[in-house]
């Protein structure tokens, strides 16, 4: 890109992330959003060379900021009006366009700094609920690691079956016996991940509408289809927002180890509007109390993404408030002992080997634990005050409200 293309691409990336901060202070402090307004105007930008932008200022405490453009990030052809209708025309979003989020990213953290630096506004004013800016860099996030994850799979070696029917997929076999027949049956999987479980409902029937942040988890669930016979549909799209045409209903709704990526209150009725009157919602995810599952969350941060939250039960609660019946059903507390056998006495590093899905890869080695363990924890599970220290828990729903 030309330099001075390059600089004025700059100068409007900043202006922009001004324009987003202050469009969000307006609607919580109208005072700090009008002198954000009067601050960015009186600002100095200049182009010093070597790549770089320098901003100054006067006041409240005097002093200048120097943009670094090679840790920024541009189209390769500039921010020019053809491009800018490409995208649009490609049905891009804020969340799927790499490069407006990376923008957002970089442009935000930059602009967070001169103002803490200046003095105008505080640390704890620029805090407070996400705008579209901070969603946008988060889902770009989720987007980018789990695109990562589905470049280093090889479709080949997924075992459909096992990974659905394996002793340790507890969750899918309840599910399985929940939902019953599936053949002719509409689903939607959100969050479809690599596909294991929409080409299993797949094969059971169910004609499938399969959904993911990532292109390339959606490109790896299509050929997981192919490579077992059968065809799902897939449509590139974040949880909370699926673009789907309104009048799209389906008999099922599925969500596995999605909801904690999510805001709960404002994906749910999004979700639902897209589920028949007489449909069933079932999801599972993991649950936030476990003192070991939480040892291992801290230690498997390369596997696992920043804005993951597991469960807590106002979650289950604000998630079962939307169906007129539902119910639950708590799954891994004394069988959690596989993991600390995997971590204490095998030593596998859990940033090298995703545990949950080693273990159920590997259900012909841990069958003779798991089983005995299972039937203890149908008997600890009477108790109630044990099951929110389960490792998962699944959440039926039906009678949307």
């Amino acid at each position: 890109m030309p330099k001075k293309i390059l600089y004025e691409s700059a100068v409007h990336q900043f202006l922009w992330a001004a324009k987003r901060l202050r469009q969000r202070l307006a609607t919580r402090d109208p005072d700090a959003a009008a002198r954000l307004a009067a601050w960015v105007n009186a600002l100095t930008l200049e182009n010093p060379g070597g790549g770089r932008v320098r901003v100054a200022w006067s006041g409240p405490q005097a002093g200048e900021h120097f943009l670094v453009l090679k840790n920024a990030h541009f189209y390769t052809r500039g921010d020019a009006p053809p491009h800018s209708r490409k995208q649009t025309e490609a049905g891009l979003t804020f969340a799927q366009d790499r490069v407006m989020a990376e923008n957002a990213a970089f442009f935000d953290g930059e602009l967070r700094t001169m103002l803490v630096r200046s003095g105008l506004l505080g640390a704890d004013q620029l805090e407070g609920p996400a705008g579209p800016d901070q969603d946008a860099a988060r889902k770009h996030a989720e987007e980018v690691f789990h695109d990562e994850w589905a470049a280093s799979v090889d479709v080949a070696k997924i075992d459909v079956r096992q990974m659905n029917e394996a002793c340790t997929a507890p969750e899918m076999r309840y599910i399985r016996a929940v939902l019953g027949e599936l053949k002719g049956r509409t689903l939607l999987d959100v969050g479809c991940g690599l596909g294991e479980a929409a080409v299993y409902f797949a094969l059971l029937g169910a004609e499938v509408t399969a959904t993911d942040i990532s292109p390339g988890m959606c490109a790896v669930a299509r050929r997981l289809g192919e490579s077992n016979g059968v065809k799902i549909s897939t449509h590139v799209s974040a949880a909370e927002d699926l673009g789907l045409p309104a009048d799209r209903k389906f008999d099922v709704i599925y969500t596995g180890n999605t909801l904690h990526h999510v805001d709960i209150a404002a994906t749910m009725p999004r979700l639902l509007k897209h589920l028949k009157p007489d449909g069933v919602f079932v999801s599972w995810d993991p649950v936030a109390y476990n003192p070991v599952i939480n040892i291992y969350r801290r230690r498997a941060m390369q596997v696992r993404t920043e804005d993951e939250h597991p469960l807590r039960l106002a979650d289950i609660r604000a998630v079962r408030a939307h169906f007129h019946a539902s119910h639950i059903r708590w799954f891994w507390l004394s069988t959690l002992l596989i993991f600390c056998v995997m971590a204490v006495v095998q030593r596998r590093d859990p940033n090298r080997e995703r545990y949950w899905k080693k273990v159920i890869e590997e259900a012909g080695r841990w069958a003779w634990l798991y089983w005995p363990l299972e039937l203890l924890d149908r008997v600890l599970l009477l108790l109630p005050f044990l099951r929110p220290l389960c490792w998962n828990v699944v959440i039926v729903g039906r009678g949307p409200r």
